[in-house]
């Protein structure tokens, strides 16, 4: 009598149509989640667009990039002996993001020693625990990046702040008060800026007021000694200020006050000790095909790393009167 069964022939069709099957599903899975984070990567910077409306309808302006009492130069205390970068536009709209009590910590030692506040390990900013800075926030990091909590604490100076993905646009030339001064290259923000919606001649909806950074992961032979990209708290370019002076994406180096150089990655460098105005970081992202924006409008957008230089440098300025196709 036989008894029913399969074949060492037939079981072996099944297993490869069972991964057949699998292999088809996996990517549609893995699309479905960048999906998923590219939503929420939209809506943090949406909070953060509107959070920077907040702070102008309660200020009449919108917050500097920087508060840097030495101009342009991204050492301050750390290098030349004198008050460091203060306040950047991140730290300026904690209120506005339900992070009172981050902005309270600061503000309170801002307030007492107002010389002693900088944003460099040997300041007591970190050595007297004030926790703004250092601790991450969640919507400052986008969940398509691979590592949204990087704090390498090395006793160096940048290594123990917190890194995030969202900069804010000094317009499409370098760092610093030119963005101010000049609305054909500056942008929403600049060092000591006080730019409201009025000064945005070219329109708030043509504007880029957001968009997105990288920052570096691990390396295997240890942390650098001063990586400033991606420290949310930073007000420098790289850190939590990009230019549009590149394309998305670029790869072009940004150049940048403290970086280690990672090609392969989409992040090259090269370090820029002086002019301070030269730096310049392009914004980048782990999305494929480009990075996301916020307008100064609020609105929200995908801006392809294939799309016109032209255009993009034009989005970054706030009066540069271009006349720009659509994008």
């Amino acid at each position: 009598m036989k008894r029913p069964g399969f074949t060492l022939i037939e079981l072996l069709v099944v297993i490869a149509i069972i991964a057949v099957l699998i292999a088809l599903l996996l990517p549609a899975v893995q699309q479905a989640r960048e999906a998923a984070r590219r939503t929420q990567c939209r809506n943090n910077l949406k909070q953060l667009a509107l959070a920077l409306h907040n702070y102008h309808d309660s200020t009449q302006v919108f917050p500097p990039g920087a508060i840097n009492p030495l101009g342009d130069d991204p050492n301050g205390r750390n290098g030349g002996g004198g008050a460091g970068i203060m306040g950047n536009w991140l730290v300026l709209v904690l209120p506005h993001l339900d992070q009172a009590a981050h902005f309270q910590g600061y503000s309170k030692i801002a307030n007492e020693r107002p010389e002693t506040v900088d944003w460099f390990g040997n300041g007591v900013y970190v050595n007297q625990g004030i926790t703004v800075g250092r601790d991450p926030l969640p919507m400052t990091g986008c969940p398509s990046h691979p590592l949204t909590d990087e704090r390498l604490s090395n006793g160096t100076n940048q290594e123990d702040l917190s890194r995030g993905n969202y900069a804010a646009c000094y317009g499409r030339g370098g760092y610093g008060r030119v963005s101010t001064t000049d609305s054909t290259i500056g942008g929403v923000f600049g060092n000591n800026s006080r730019l409201n919606m009025r000064d945005l001649t070219d329109g708030s909806s043509n504007t880029i007021a957001l968009s997105e950074l990288k920052y570096r992961t691990p390396s295997p032979s240890g942390p650098s000694t001063a990586d400033t990209r991606g420290t949310w708290a930073y007000g420098v370019t790289g850190a939590s200020v990009f230019n549009t002076q590149n394309s998305p994406n670029s790869a072009v180096p940004d150049g940048v006050w403290g970086c280690r150089t990672m090609p392969s990655e989409g992040m090259p460098c090269v370090q820029i000790g002086s002019p301070y105005t030269a730096m310049h970081a392009a914004a980048r992202s782990y999305h494929t095909g480009g990075v996301h924006g916020a307008m100064a409008d609020g609105s929200v957008r995908f801006f392809s790393e294939n799309m016109s230089l032209v255009i993009w440098q034009g989005l970054g300025t706030r009066g540069g009167n271009e006349i720009l196709e659509e994008f």
